[in-house]
């Protein structure tokens, strides 16, 4: 199988490490899809299976100060990946997010089917995104995959995994989330492309958790000598440029297909071990003191 990969970042490099382990040829393109022409292309020069849509600015802050950029970027060029898919009859996996739902508790979940409602900048460039790619399923006859993970935490060492991320934080809000294994999106992904299923799902985990249980996890398993307390989401808010969306998302359209993810917090303790052996290579120790550094830059620019 022939696999082509727009977007270089955390999910396309996890992608392409996947796929090129199950043997399947992988094409990871640096056409800048805001470039129509180009995008157009890469897919009828690749001539691929299915295309995977990975480019995206994530940054929720810096979507806020560079709104045309992640417009451009998150939602004219998704469309131009799904016009080239749409063009050449290929099918096309969109990556959304789970940030384009808030909820209010942990009661307040949220299915496929409601109405987004987005309170970053971050998560509007997502949702019009999913309405692009979506009214080219609807005029043009795109076969399209559109999954909508959470909060993705990952074994892999990485300044983006938000494992990492934690490491390197002090306070922690505790309010409920979903989360998405990031080694289950990449299963459930191949099992998806497969059967070459069509339409938009939730991916995460069972249940629901918290950054500061996150993060009590990682002082028991990972770091014993981690020291953080716990704050409000106001708080939390006066740290951060753009507002955060606390979110709980239901699997069971996902569950519908017969497949069947682990518990949030089960789930979370395996990849946790996992990460604190990976922990003990030289690459991952620079990778920790990038993200080091990249959290006290974060947090100066809005001190």
């Amino acid at each position: 199988m022939k696999v082509l990969i727009f977007g270089q970042g955390q999910l396309g490099t996890y992608y392409k490490n996947y796929y090129e382990a199950k043997g399947d040829e992988v094409i990871n393109d640096r056409v800048d899809i805001r470039d129509g022409a180009a995008v157009q292309a890469a897919v009828e020069s690749a001539k691929p299976d299915f295309v995977i849509n990975a480019a995206a600015k994530t940054d929720i802050d810096w979507c806020e100060q560079n709104r045309t950029e992640a417009f451009e970027v998150n939602t004219l060029g998704a469309d131009n990946v799904a016009a080239a898919c749409a063009a050449s009859g290929i099918y096309l996996y969109q990556i959304s997010s789970g940030c384009v739902q808030e909820s209010k508790n942990a009661e307040d979940v949220h299915t496929e089917d409601e109405p987004p409602t987005p309170l970053c900048f971050y998560s509007w460039t997502k949702v019009w995104a999913e309405n692009l790619v979506l009214d080219r399923v609807r005029r043009q006859g795109l076969q399209a995959l559109i999954l909508r993970p959470r909060q993705l935490l990952s074994a892999t060492v990485s300044p983006r995994n938000a494992v990492t991320k934690f490491l390197t934080y002090k306070k922690f809000i505790d309010t409920p989330n979903s989360c998405t294994i990031v080694e289950d999106l990449l299963d459930v992904t191949d099992q998806l492309v497969a059967r070459r299923v069509t339409g938009v799902y939730n991916v995460v985990n069972p249940g629901i958790i918290t950054p500061f249980q996150v993060a009590t996890m990682l002082k028991e398993i990972v770091k014993p000598e981690m020291e953080f307390v716990k704050i409000s989401k106001e708080e939390l808010n006066k740290m951060t440029l753009a507002t955060r969306v606390d979110c709980v998302l239901s699997g069971a359209r996902l569950e519908g297909l017969g497949i069947h993810l682990k518990e949030i917090h089960e789930r979370l303790a395996e990849i946790l071990h996992l990460f604190k052996q990976n922990l003990a290579s030289e690459a991952s120790r620079a990778a920790m003191a990038k993200t080091e550094q990249d959290t006290v830059h974060k947090l100066s620019l809005v001190q």
